[in-house]
C-alpha cells in the first residue's frame, strides 16, 4: 500500500512538473488556489513548488496569482457553507470522510475568529473543513476573511521563499517545519482551551 501512494505521488509531481512548463501554468495555479478552500484535495503549494522549481524568476507572477485567488476560494467557500451547506458543503464533507472533524471543527471558534483563520493556515486541518464551518455557523464575515488572508499569504510567501531559496531542499524544509507549527498551534490551542475554562489566568 505504502509503495503505491509513492507511486501515485510521484506520478502527480511528475504531472505538476508538466503543467509548470506549460504555456497555462498561471491559469491551473488559479484553479488549485481557488478551489482548495472548497473542494480540490491537492493543496496549491504542491504546483506552487513546481512553479518555482521550473521558473524561479517568476515567483512574484505566482504569490499575486495564488494569494487573491485563494482568498476569493475561502470567499466562496463561505457562502457554500452558509447557503449550500445542504445541498454542497455536506456531500463534499462526507466525501472526504471529514465529518468527525468537522463536528470538532466548529468548537475552535467561539469569539476567536481572526485568530483561529490564522492558526488553520499552519495546522494540519483541511481548510475546506474549517471555511465550510465558518459559513455553517454564520461567523463573522471580515475577521474571517481577513484571518484566512494573514494565514494563507504567510504560509504560501513561506512555501515560496524556501523553494526560491533552496530549491528541492525545500521539500524536505517545509515537511520539518509543519511539524514545528503544528506542535506550536497545538500548544497554543491547548493554552487558550485551558484559559477559556478557566484552569488558567489570562
Amino acid at each position: 500500500m505504502r509503495l503505491r501512494l509513492l507511486v501515485w505521488g510521484e506520478a502527480q509531481w511528475q504531472k505538476f512538473i508538466l503543467l509548470a512548463q506549460g504555456p497555462h501554468a498561471l491559469f491551473w495555479l488559479a484553479f488549485c488556489a481557488v478551489t482548495d478552500p472548497i473542494f480540490f484535495p491537492i493543496a496549491p503549494e504542491i504546483y506552487l513548488t513546481a512553479l518555482v522549481l521550473a521558473h524561479p524568476a517568476r515567483w512574484r507572477a505566482y504569490l499575486a496569482t495564488a494569494i487573491p485567488f485563494s482568498v476569493l476560494g475561502a470567499g466562496l467557500g463561505y457562502l457554500v457553507g452558509l447557503l449550500l451547506f445542504s445541498q454542497v458543503g455536506l456531500p463534499l464533507i462526507n466525501f472526504y470522510h471529514l465529518g468527525e472533524v468537522f463536528e470538532r471543527t466548529q468548537a475552535l471558534f467561539h469569539d476567536k475568529v481572526f485568530l483561529t483563520m490564522i492558526l488553520i493556515a499552519f495546522s494540519l486541518i483541511p481548510e475546506k473543513v474549517v471555511v465550510l464551518a465558518a459559513g455553517f455557523l454564520g461567523v463573522s464575515f471580515p475577521p474571517f476573511i481577513v484571518g484566512f488572508f494573514v494565514g494563507r499569504a504567510a504560509r504560501i510567501s513561506l512555501v515560496v521563499y524556501l523553494t526560491h531559496r533552496f530549491g528541492m531542499q525545500a521539500l524536505a524544509l517545509m515537511k520539518r517545519y509543519l511539524i514545528v507549527f503544528t506542535l506550536i498551534i497545538l500548544a497554543i490551542a491547548v493554552y487558550y482551551g485551558m484559559v477559556h475554562f478557566h484552569l488558567l489566568p489570562l
